[in-house]
């Protein structure tokens, strides 16, 4: 019984080995340009005003203003 599993399974490889496409195929690796170029001059921007905020900070301090006021008689 795995015998004739076996045939069957490599009857069906066989099958799709033959039936791949054998045409040809035109592929261009000379693609021209970026596509896009004010996107990446957008991308830029976003990136440095985003490393600018996260690096900034507020100095890592917090300050507490405390005013007291007196009144004498």
């Amino acid at each position: 019984m795995k015998r004739i599993y076996f045939l069957v399974l490599a009857a069906l490889v066989n099958a799709a080995a033959f039936a791949q496409d054998g045409g040809t195929t035109n592929v261009d690796v000379n693609v021209k340009g970026g596509g896009f170029p004010w996107l990446w001059v957008i991308g830029g921007l976003v990136f440095v005003i985003l490393l600018v905020a996260l690096l900034s900070g507020s100095g890592g301090t917090d300050r507490v203003i405390q005013k007291k006021t007196i009144i004498k008689e």
